[in-house]
């Protein structure tokens, strides 16, 4: 049996139906053209807007708030002074419908950062108005050598307020970073929110996805300890890498 000879001469290209051409040509324009608005409608869905800051809240000043920018304060911190020589720090919503996450056993809710903040939660603007406006953060009790300090943000070194706000009517979730200190000194070192109306947004999460390196470096080396939790786990390898790493830089201190 004669065996065909292989040839390296090119195969001749096969020219396609003109009509068929101009087809294909216009699907491909339009399936691009809608790549291109699906690639844009998804950039200018979700958007975080962070601001970095270092604010002193200052005893008998009220410290604004103003997450989106807009020249209009959302929340206000600053101190109350209650009976017994008691001294409270405090976050006061300043638009009807904006609210804190509260925290256990009483106040504001010092988070971690890779929790969500969104719908589903509870928010709180006032639970004790006997006592004035605003959710207590941190107290002090006392004087001198005596003094007690306690609540859910004594000692809290870059810890989340959970918040939610409206912007336009529209509810909108974000967070801010505070420290307090011995004395209730107490500085705003950050805040960020999302801009699409009713989306989750994770406490330290400053822009594009959910990864490690998008997080504060205050986030990332922070020394105070913390647990394990939920959050972390929900952020799977890389929240896992950051909580060793920070336990292992507080056990070196």
């Amino acid at each position: 049996m004669q065996q065909q000879r292989r040839t390296n001469q090119p195969r001749g290209a096969t020219r396609i139906n003109s009509k068929l051409e101009k087809n294909l040509a216009s699907y491909m324009a339009v399936a691009g053209a809608a790549g291109v608005s699906m690639l844009a409608a998804q950039t200018a869905e979700a958007k975080v807007v962070y601001t970095p800051t270092n604010v002193s809240i200052e005893y008998n000043k009220s410290t604004p708030l103003d997450l989106n920018n807009d020249g209009t304060a959302d929340f206000s911190f600053t101190f109350r002074e209650e009976a017994s020589h008691s001294i409270v720090l405090v976050v006061i919503p300043e638009v009807q419908g904006n609210g804190v996450r509260p925290g256990q056993p009483f106040g504001a809710a010092a988070g971690f950062f890779g929790v969500p903040v969104g719908a589903g939660e509870k928010f709180v603007s006032n639970p004790t108005p006997s006592y004035g406006p605003g959710v207590s953060m941190a107290r002090s009790f006392g004087y001198g050598s005596n003094t007690a300090f306690f609540g859910p943000w004594a000692n809290a070194s870059n810890r989340y307020l959970g918040v939610r706000f409206l912007i336009n009517g529209q509810t909108h979730y974000g967070w801010a970073r505070l420290s307090v200190s011995k004395g209730l000194k107490a500085v705003l070192t950050g805040y960020a929110y999302e801009t699409v109306a009713n989306k989750t947004i994770s406490e330290g999460h400053i822009s594009g996805p959910e990864a490690a390196d998008n997080f504060a470096p205050s986030d990332l080396l922070a020394p105070a300890p913390q647990a394990l939790s939920l959050g972390i786990l929900a952020r799977g390898a890389d929240g896992l890498a950051i909580w060793r790493r920070e336990n292992e830089e507080s056990m070196a201190l």
